[in-house]
Formats: structure tokens, C-alpha cells, sequence
């Protein structure tokens, strides 16, 4: 009876210990974490840093000269990640007009990667940032991000997480710039 009582009190306490870190997988916020903000080395008016990275199709991908992008820092394990990315892809499917897209997974190596996008129906380019290289040179942690970039690599617009409608305001910010 003894054994059976300890036995379940380490089941209960292994799956707190998994719920726990599940929840820390999108870095939520909690007491003693950065701020949005204090996470943030890229602001808003900053020109984004540039950077080229392999996609997991083999394709070269950087910021695009004269043209506005989309930058995505994400992670295939956050569930707000997928949210954000589902929102993305039904505007895409829905016709709405958005600039060319880069998402950036500071976890999942690329055959993982390729299993998400496939799984999850997404075409988006995509690339693996295991190192965090690129994440880094953006944000200490959050995710996931994201950072409309104008033509002259100046970041117009920029999410923390994800809030249903987020897409919806950066279509609507891409509206505006100046192509």
C-alpha cells in the first residue's frame, strides 16, 4: 500500500513537472521574468539586423532588398507559436495581401521542422535557428515575435506572443507602408 501511495504521488508529481514546463515552452510570463519590452533588444523605429540563414527547402534567406517582410521568431513546441501561425495561414488562404514571410524556429532541427510545416499545412518559408543566433541579435526570449520590416529594413510594426488578431493588425500595418 505504501509503494502504491509513493508510486502515485511521483506520477503526480512528474505530470505538475510536465505541465510546468509545458507552460514555460512560450516563455508566459511570470513573476521576476524581462518585460516585453526589457526582452526586446529590436524596437520599433530600429533598423532590424540583418542575417542569412539556410531554409529547410535548401533556399538561401535573408531580409529582401526594396521590399517589406514579415519576420516570424517561433517555436514548433509553443502552442501560441501554432496559434499565430494558423491565424497567418488563413489570411494567406483568404487572399489578404501580406509581405513576403520568414519564419525563424530557435528550436527543431530541419527534418522537424519540415514535419511540423507539412503536418500543420504551412508553405511558408522556414528555417532552423537552434543555435539562436538570429533570435539573439533580436530578443532575449518570448516568443513567438514577429516584426513587419518596411523596404529600407526599418521594423514598422512588431507582436509579443500571440493575441487573436494579431494578423489581422499586421496586414492592416502592412496596408499602410509605402511599397
Amino acid at each position: 500500500m505504501v509503494k502504491r501511495v509513493r508510486d502515485t504521488r511521483l506520477a503526480i508529481w512528474c505530470i505538475a513537472m510536465l505541465c510546468t514546463m509545458g507552460f514555460m515552452g512560450c516563455d508566459t510570463i511570470s513573476e521576476g521574468l524581462p518585460t516585453y519590452d526589457e526582452s526586446s533588444i529590436v524596437k520599433v523605429g530600429d533598423v532590424a539586423p540583418q542575417f542569412e540563414i539556410q531554409s529547410i527547402d535548401n533556399q538561401m534567406l535573408t531580409l529582401p532588398n526594396n521590399e517589406p517582410s514579415l519576420l516570424i521568431l517561433f517555436s514548433p513546441l509553443c502552442p501560441d507559436c501554432k496559434a499565430l501561425l494558423d491565424e497567418l495561414h488563413a489570411s494567406l488562404d483568404a487572399e489578404v495581401s501580406l509581405p513576403t514571410i520568414i519564419a525563424i524556429a530557435r528550436e527543431g532541427d530541419a527534418e522537424e521542422l519540415r514535419e511540423y510545416r507539412n503536418k500543420n499545412g504551412y508553405f511558408i518559408d522556414m528555417a532552423e535557428d537552434t543555435e539562436k543566433a538570429i533570435y539573439y541579435q533580436y530578443a532575449t526570449m518570448y516568443v513567438p515575435r514577429c516584426y513587419l520590416i518596411d523596404s529600407q529594413h526599418v521594423v514598422r510594426y512588431m507582436t509579443y506572443e500571440f493575441t487573436a488578431g494579431d494578423v489581422a493588425k499586421i496586414v492592416n500595418e502592412y496596408a499602410t507602408l509605402e511599397l
